[in-house]
């Protein structure tokens, strides 16, 4: 189950607003475009104000011409076991529902905060009722600029293995330091 079918690994991206002020122009698209230029990993990017946004655009990720687009990259504010998608919280249950056994072969990233704050039983709940190779993301509040470089170096490292325990092992051995700063998370079955 850990294994992905193919090295190349597409990136979904859903995105919410990370400012209040509109003519704020952050955003991980940036990242995005980096990884494409240097990397040749392609992506889809997606903005998302509302939870119903969030949800139509994962029942489009469902379909059969997007299944090279095999890394959900879920960049919005976070709490404790949720997402801030506009006024509105989608928590980790809600999106496991939207999910249902949709992400075979897919993995789940958090580029939030605090969203992967929760035991590890929660999150063996996810992956099972997603089906999901993996999911990861961050425990605690994270600096958006450090953040971003690391969600780039993840997705990266995603294109190097199949396994996702050879990424975790990665991870650990180059940049444990990091990863214990950012209090980031990998789960898989």
């Amino acid at each position: 189950m850990k294994i992905a079918t193919n090295l190349n690994k597409n990136v979904f991206c859903l995105e919410g607003d990370w400012e209040k002020d509109l003519r704020d122009k952050s955003s991980v698209s940036a990242a995005l475009d980096f990884l494409h230029a240097n990397c040749g990993i392609d992506y889809i990017h997606k903005n998302c104000g509302t939870k119903d946004n969030l949800k139509y655009y994962l029942s489009l990720w469902k379909q059969k011409r997007y299944q090279n687009y095999t890394i959900a990259y879920l960049a919005f504010h976070g709490h404790p076991e949720q997402i801030k998608v506009g006024k509105e919280y989608l928590n980790l249950e809600e999106l496991a529902d939207t999910l249902s056994g949709s992400c075979e072969n897919k993995i789940i990233h958090f580029g939030s905060c605090n969203t992967l704050d929760t035991n590890e039983r929660n999150i063996s709940k996810f992956l099972k009722k997603t089906k999901a190779l993996c999911v990861c993301g961050f425990k605690s509040d994270i600096d958006f600029l450090e953040s971003s470089v690391f969600d780039m170096l993840l997705i990266q490292k995603f294109q190097e293995y199949k396994d996702v325990r050879a990424v975790d092992r990665d991870l650990k051995k180059n940049y444990r330091r990091l990863i214990n700063r950012l209090n980031f998370r990998f789960q898989y079955q």
